[in-house]
């Protein structure tokens, strides 16, 4: 009996599904103005109706203007690559990995034409990214 109960507490907390911990983490990306910048950006000038976004293999999206994106699915233990895109070519880019973070799974992203892109832990009221 006891082995069959510890046998049930080692299966339990080594399942995933019962498991409290996230294998997947989300980047939110902030809105950007859709007008043209005023600044150079560190990576250079930029169409903001062109910038996109993408995070390793995954399609590019628009990056947006309005309400928060989210990119989920991205694994915690691996390292990332995020590239900046406008008019068809890469203005910048950088690598990060969900530990940098302190154990954060949810990550805000912004862009804007003077500081160029900062990725941070999702804290509200910044990014309400949850």
């Amino acid at each position: 009996m006891k082995v069959t109960a510890i046998a049930f507490l080692v299966a339990l907390l080594l399942c995933p599904t019962f498991s409290a911990q996230t294998e997947s983490g989300t980047v939110c990306v902030i809105p950007n103005s859709e007008k043209p910048p005023t600044r150079i950006s560190p990576g250079g000038a930029y169409n903001a109706t062109t910038l996109l976004l993408k995070i390793d293999k995954r399609p590019a999206i628009h990056w947006p203007h309005r309400k928060i994106s989210k990119i989920e699915g991205l694994d915690l233990k691996e390292r990332h690559l995020v590239v900046l895109l406008s008019d068809g070519k890469q203005i910048q880019s950088f690598w990060f990995r969900f530990a940098e973070f302190k154990g954060a799974d949810h990550l805000c992203i912004s862009f804007d034409g003077y500081g160029g892109v900062n990725l941070q832990e999702a804290n509200p009221p910044y990014c309400k990214c949850r």
